[in-house]
């Protein structure tokens, strides 16, 4: 037993607290105190989920109701800095179908994404001018200030994201690289190596690929069109490309028999447009419009009117968009 001190008289023995037999011993109060508190919580629950089961359920997309498109964007859109009043100024290559080619019958720039530009700039109250190059003077042209907006479908990685040349827009689909082969070559996978490669210059399918395939011998060509040929020229035995443009050629060739489909896929990708880095307000605007276009489908019916299939627009919501 211990021993205290009292300061009026000799040391006594220390007095212990006997607790009262229906209270139980005072260390155990955090303990008791806590059952009593889970136990009230419990109760509290129990009581709060019984009253949620026995009201309305809230079912959130009845009461949104059907996706629908943002209408409170300011019409017309106060643009400041386009490259000139009133006209959407794009730059396009006009050699990736099925979103941009020149109709050998018409003679006239059309595909799914000139659609969605000349549409762009119809809701933004402007004209549209677009202007045809190659690939590998697309980016720089933005940076150059030579277009409003361009890239009919650009992939996104880290140096292109977090460039001060040019601005990404919201995702428009989701893309991947893969290759087209002559069926008489038997490549059927990347992983079979031994193979040349053939792609546009400056794209990025093209440039991972030979990342990824550092072994193999690889040819540049200007467009989409010349490294074909050169697949037939036998100046390369797979033609690298995103999947979108594969299963078109696969699809719509004269010689689609012939051709054989190059995977698995390489690589995965969203895909945006790209907006000047000088006119923020126009890459505001163009995302407003791209989610409109999500919601009332138009940007599915644009790529659906061309090819045979919406999946790109439709996993947008894999990714999370």
């Amino acid at each position: 037993m211990g021993l205290v001190r009292d300061p009026s008289g000799p040391r006594r023995p220390a007095a212990r607290l006997i607790p009262h037999p229906n209270q139980g011993d005072f260390r155990d109060m955090p303990a008791r105190l806590t059952r009593i508190l889970l136990c009230s919580a419990a109760l509290a629950l129990a009581s709060g989920t019984a009253a949620r089961a026995e009201g309305p359920a809230l079912d959130f997309e009845t009461v949104l109701g059907p996706p629908k498109p943002f209408a409170g964007y300011p019409n017309p859109w106060p643009l400041a800095n386009l490259v000139s009043d009133g006209v959407l100024t794009v730059g396009t290559t006009g050699a990736s179908p099925p979103r941009t080619f020149v109709d050998p019958a018409s003679g006239e720039l059309t595909g799914s994404y000139v659609e969605l530009f000349s549409k762009i700039a119809a809701d933004l109250g402007l004209k549209v001018e677009f202007t045809q190059l190659e690939w590998a003077g697309i980016l720089p042209g933005l940076a150059a200030g030579r277009f409003d907006l361009a890239c009919d479908g650009a992939s996104w990685n880290a140096e292109r994201l977090g460039s001060d040349q040019f601005l990404m827009t919201a995702p428009t689909g989701v893309n991947a690289t893969v290759g087209i082969a002559l069926k008489s070559s038997g490549i059927t996978s990347f992983e079979q190596g031994g193979f040349s490669l053939g792609g546009v210059r400056g794209e990025i399918y093209f440039e991972g690929a030979k990342a990824a395939l550092p072994e193999a011998e690889a040819t540049e060509f200007p467009g989409l069109q010349e490294s074909l040929l050169g697949l037939l020229n036998g100046q390369a035995q797979v033609v690298v490309m995103n999947l979108s443009n594969a299963l078109n050629v696969l699809g719509t060739a004269p010689n689609k028999d012939d051709l054989a489909l190059v995977g698995p896929a390489l690589d995965v990708f969203p895909q945006s447009l790209c907006v000047n880095p000088k006119e923020p307000d126009l890459l505001v605007a163009v995302n407003t419009l791209l989610g409109n276009y999500r919601a009332d489908g138009t940007l599915a019916a644009l790529i659906g009117k061309y090819t045979n299939s919406t999946a790109e627009v439709d996993l947008l919501g894999r990714i999370g968009y």
